[in-house]
């Protein structure tokens, strides 16, 4: 769960969105890779600390190609095509909500 600390931007302050959502900086990237010839298993990657979605990207794809996590998945870099980006806001409410396409398909290739 979401609390009130993760509501402020990188620089402190609490931004709101469109529709008044407050804009907590947080991404959810979603990373493909084959873990045999045919199989596609997704890593999930929440970056807080990116300013923007550039950013979430490329601190996502170096999580991901870590030596830790290479390990973990038996090897073999991943790269930046058909990444699933979504943007993790909360509601006035307080409600999580994951902004984006949620069809990896219409992502575009960072």
């Amino acid at each position: 769960m979401l609390t009130a600390m993760d509501r402020s931007s990188p620089s402190g302050s609490t931004g709101t969105g469109a529709h008044g959502r407050a804009q907590p900086g947080k991404w959810l990237i979603g990373v493909p890779f084959r873990s045999t010839a045919s199989r596609v298993v997704w890593m999930y990657y929440v970056v807080g600390e990116a300013g923007d979605v550039s950013r979430a990207v490329r601190v996502a794809l170096a999580r991901a190609n870590s030596t830790q996590e290479k390990q973990a998945r038996g090897g073999g870099s991943v790269t930046a095509e058909g990444l699933e980006v979504r943007r993790i806001t909360l509601d006035a409410l307080g409600h999580t909500r994951l902004d984006g396409a949620g069809d990896r398909s219409a992502a575009p290739s960072w």
